[in-house]
Order: C-alpha cells, then structure tokens, then sequence
C-alpha cells in the first residue's frame, strides 16, 4: 500500500505513542504535534530509525492557531487520529469546578473540532480521507462522578456522529474508539490497587485505529467502537 500521510494529535503520549508506532510500522509518514519537549525528544528517540517518516510540529491543537499551525505542516494529510485528550474524576457535579469542565472540554472536544477545521476541508477538495477519533467507554456508561470526562467524551461521540453525516456523499469516513482504561504507567501509579488484567494494552487500541484507517474497514461509517 502507498505511504499516507497520517496525523496523530495526542501523539507523544502513552497511547498516542504506541498509535504513531503502528503507523509508521505500516510505512506511513506520521505529523505529531507537541507541547512539551520532553515527550517530543522521547518520542523522536524510540522512533530514529523512521525520522525520514516521522514529522514532529510545535502546535497546540487545543487553539485555533496551533490547529491551523498543524494544518500548514501536513496539507495532504489523509489520515488523522484526534486523540488528545485528559482525564479528571472522583467529584459529585456540584464539587467539580468549572475550571475542570473547561479544560476537560477543551482537551477531549475541542482539540478535535479544532484540528478538523485544519485538516478536514483538504480532504473534502480530494473527496478522500479517513478521521478516528479517540473517545472512551465513559461516554456511554456514564458512571456517578465523572460528570465532566463523561460529558466531554460523549460530545467528541456526538460528534463523530453528526460529522459522518455531513461528509457521507464527499468521500471521507470518520469513526470512533471508546478504550476502556487504557494501561498506562500514569494510569497504574493512580491507581496502584486496581487489578490491571481488565485494562486495555495501547496496543490492541492501536490495531483497532490502524483498521479503522485502513480499506479494509471501508465499509465503517459513523460507528463507536468499544475497545
């Protein structure tokens, strides 16, 4: 299969990582925009041996003019994975601060709509183009205590929903994935007694964006997937 050019917001971070790896694995070139220089030089470093392929761009996509940043430095983008995200729980609605709300918002909806306004009206004029979005299983659980995560997660949902809709007949797809909780050493050191063996690898979350991006799940429209 030809290279595509694949953007993967949320790419320096412990799933983010391991999705730039599957793409790049596939023979992809992969844009990732970065915030923090540890991760991007992390980053960089597990992945040498595909510099040529791998394309790493100060922007923060939480901002229109970082998106449109990330936009300029990957114009035939074909493929892009909005998975910048953040997490934030264990409060009843009328403790959880509307600080949290908006930066939950801001990291888990509108890094997203905020990267498609980039990217997505060059993939309407080649009517070709392929959108994954990370959303997760709280969207639609929706446990007591997680009002924000749940709310902001179920709207990228919504959104993945409505965005098929729009772009059906112009040649793009978009889905989604709802991980359950992803193991991470982030997410291990917070919770240090839960029992590991039901969280998801990054890996298997990997395989299922990688298909979703693929022709082989060309067939897949507006879904959300449980991973």
């Amino acid at each position: 299969m030809t290279p595509r050019s694949v953007v993967v917001t949320g790419g320096t971070g412990a799933l983010g990582s391991t999705l730039v790896a599957a793409f790049l694995d596939a023979g992809d070139r992969v844009v990732v925009p970065w915030i923090d220089r540890a991760e991007r030089d992390a980053l960089a470093a597990r992945h040498a041996s595909c510099a040529a392929r791998l394309r790493l761009v100060e922007a923060d996509v939480t901002d229109a003019q970082g998106a449109a940043s990330l936009g300029r430095h990957a114009p035939e983008a074909e493929v892009l994975v909005n998975g910048v995200g953040g997490f934030a729980g264990g409060s009843p609605l009328h403790e959880t601060g509307l600080e949290v709300w908006d930066r939950l918002l801001r990291l888990n909806l509108l890094s997203a709509v905020a990267t498609l306004r980039a990217l997505l009206p060059g993939m309407l004029a080649r009517r070709r183009g392929t959108v994954v979005n990370v959303a997760a299983q709280a969207a639609c659980v929706r446990p007591a205590g997680l009002a924000a995560y749940a709310a902001s997660k179920a709207a990228l949902v919504v959104l993945t929903e409505i965005l098929q809709k729009e772009v059906a007949e112009r040649g793009i797809r978009v889905n989604a994935v709802a991980p359950g909780t992803i193991d991470t050493p982030a997410n291990r050191r917070a919770m240090p007694e839960a029992d590991f063996s039901s969280w998801t690898p990054p890996e298997r979350i990997a395989e299922v964006v990688r298909w979703l991006a693929s022709p082989a799940a060309a067939a897949v429209r507006g879904a959300v997937i449980p991973v």
